[in-house]
């Protein structure tokens, strides 16, 4: 999704791309994609070929062969980040040791770092990283939801759902556990409500959310995608870690309520955060019985990504960091500084996880209502 977006923002610039790699499904389309070993003498040859100047890689082993490279071109290393090695097992010490060699001998020698959030920066141990923030407008912009789309006494349930992988190479940090917990605790509260859950995988992996009584949608079309995450009440992310949460950010972009645990770069993708699973609950509770309540966080949410996550900007901040257009000098990126981001994302998520933990969110929806008009006024007027 990255690279897609970012190549075809820089081909409208008039910067040529040409993608490398191992291998391909066919789904990108009128892009140059080629494959390539991650080897340094393939890539230069590559590179020498449709006459690259830079390099940036995305993922391992690419990381890798950077450092062989630079000098005869500009290389950088575009950093997702990669899940904690705590969360694994038997090859904790082979991810540890990736890890620290990045840190060691990959980092140090390249033009530069791109991290994908402030999170990133850091969790890869490498904080003078250059932050690119990615966009959420690649999906349908179908404006902010109205009352229609909160009925009020008609007896509805409750959409609540999740967008992940859901094979089990990923369950350890995408809390799937954690979503089968949510769906028990909201069935044993009484909620009139419907869990959903979306995402890759075969009709194996998806055999215990069929158990549970949860809706499960597999391997739907991007259309299909949008329908569901706009179809929604409540979008639920149980995950443990992200460097950027995009189903998150997608689901904010088509008017729905996101919310999400305080950890990873969460707290920089959604202002509405839970500490623990009896916040989360708390939360569908507080928006099962108030859909005026759900509906004012709905449209909190879809101005704050839609406002924040831009392709045009992370395209932008690439030409400027990269130098990819002749004339134009080296300038501050102008995506979200910390300042802004601890005055206004920080601040209200700290406040609401700290009234969650002392009077339940009924109470600290209510106490901070006053607040959240008054961050969306003050947006709103710049």
């Amino acid at each position: 999704m990255v690279i897609d977006n970012l190549a075809r923002g820089l081909a409208s610039r008039g910067v040529a791309v040409t993608i490398g790699c191992v291998e391909q499904d066919g789904t990108m389309q009128g892009l140059d994609i080629r494959p390539v070993k991650p080897q340094a003498e393939a890539i230069a040859a590559l590179a020498q070929a449709v006459g690259a100047t830079v390099i940036v890689a995305h993922t391992s082993p690419f990381f890798e062969v950077l450092p062989a490279l630079q000098g005869a071109f500009s290389c950088w290393a575009w950093e997702h980040g990669d899940p904690s090695p705590a969360f694994f097992g038997s090859d904790r010490r082979m991810r540890e040791e990736v890890i620290r060699h990045k840190q060691e001998r990959v980092y140090p020698a390249l033009a530069g770092v791109v991290a994908i959030s402030e999170f990133i920066a850091h969790d890869i141990g490498w904080p003078q990283a250059q932050r690119i923030f990615n966009g959420c407008d690649h999906v349908p912009d179908r404006g902010s939801k109205g009352l229609q789309d909160f009925p009020l006494g008609d007896g509805a349930p409750l959409r609540i759902g999740t967008l992940m992988r859901i094979g089990r190479g990923e369950a350890r940090y995408k809390g799937l556990q954690s979503f089968l917990d949510l769906a028990a605790a909201v069935r044993a509260s009484g909620l009139h409500a419907d869990v959903h859950i979306m995402g890759r995988g075969t009709a194996e992996d998806a055999k215990p959310f069929h158990t549970a009584g949860i809706h499960t949608h597999l391997n739907a079309t991007d259309d299909e995608r949008a329908a569901y995450l706009r179809g929604l009440d409540v979008f639920v992310s149980p995950s443990l870690w992200e460097g950027c949460n995009l189903p998150l950010l997608e689901a904010q972009a088509l008017g729905t309520v996101g919310l999400a645990y305080d950890t990873g770069a969460h707290p920089e993708m959604t202002p509405l955060l839970a500490a623990t699973a009896r916040d989360m609950l708390s939360l569908v509770q507080a928006y099962a019985h108030d859909r005026g309540l759900l509906r004012r966080h709905s449209l909190l949410c879809y101005r704050f990504v839609r406002s924040t996550y831009r392709w045009s900007a992370a395209v932008d901040d690439t030409v400027r960091l990269l130098g990819l257009t002749a004339g134009i000098a080296p300038a501050p990126l102008h995506s979200r500084t910390p300042a802004r981001r601890d005055s206004w994302l920080g601040t209200h998520t700290r406040k609401l996880i700290w009234s969650l933990r002392a009077e339940g969110v009924v109470g600290a929806a209510r106490r901070t209502k006053a607040y959240l008009s008054y961050h969306m006024r003050k947006d709103r007027s710049g």
